[in-house]
């Protein structure tokens, strides 16, 4: 699924200059910037995934969850890719938290975007309607709960408004990021049509897909480990035979 993203890089790779704190879609054929945006939420997850630096690569990820109380199967086998649980993790020596930098929880929001941006080039875009996934990690984790989630009536589904996404700048020295930042239209509920009956039914499914990987990846591996520890405990005792044998 293509990405809403906030734009920090200063140029391109051809060298053109790029609007830094603006909006844009990753995974589209043009690329187009836009200071703000409206987007619909439909879907709203959690998935911790371990991005191996060295080998830059996917190393590791979990079942897409719909809160913390289900359980972070993983495809090797593991819970949350092996990564603590933050309560326990905050209380470890700085050097074991570092194990698990690489190891990432997002807040994956899917949903639909409409806006109209220009390329560089000064090509004008108008997307409506365009699915897109938002994965929130840092920073950008807590704003569409506290902006969001705990704004709209709790007797609604979080589908049911439209926000506005504007981003905020943000330096530390030389380190500039940007946030995402959330203002729904709480006056203006929106109704259900097919076409956002068909995209809510698509999240489902893909997401449906891609935990039935998953799980089948984390039982496979318990499989191995228990055959492996099968396989050494036999050698112990063929081990442990042989010694009397030999006594």
């Amino acid at each position: 699924m293509p990405e809403l993203k906030i734009n920090s890089q200063v140029d391109d790779e051809n060298g053109n200059p790029l609007p830094r704190g603006q909006f844009y879609i990753k995974g589209l054929e043009a690329t187009a910037y836009a200071e703000s945006v409206n987007f619909r939420p439909l879907g709203h997850h959690f998935q911790y995934l371990h991005y191996d630096t060295e080998a830059n690569k996917l190393a590791n990820k979990t079942v897409i969850m719909n809160s913390f109380r289900e359980e972070a199967r993983d495809i090797k086998g593991g819970i949350r890719c092996g990564k603590p649980k933050s309560s326990v993790l905050r209380d470890l020596p700085q050097e074991q938290r570092d194990r698990y930098a690489d190891v990432t929880c997002f807040r994956q929001v899917r949903g639909l975007v409409s806006y109209k941006g220009k390329t560089v080039d000064g090509e004008e875009v108008v997307y409506e309607n365009q699915p897109v996934i938002l994965m929130l990690k840092g920073t950008n984790f807590n704003p569409f709960e506290d902006e969001f989630m705990k704004v709209i009536p709790r007797s609604r589904n979080l589908w049911d408004y439209q926000a506005k996404l504007t981003s905020k700048r943000h330096k530390n020295g030389s380190v500039t990021w940007f946030t995402f930042h959330f203002a729904p239209d709480l006056k203006t509920p929106l109704g259900l049509d097919e076409t956002v009956m068909e995209s809510i039914k698509a999240i489902r499914d893909a997401i449906r897909s891609e935990n039935d990987r998953v799980n089948a990846a984390y039982k496979k591996a318990l499989r191995n480990d228990t055959l492996d520890q099968a396989a050494i405990d036999a050698l112990e005792g063929s081990l442990d035979a042989d010694l009397v044998d030999v006594a």
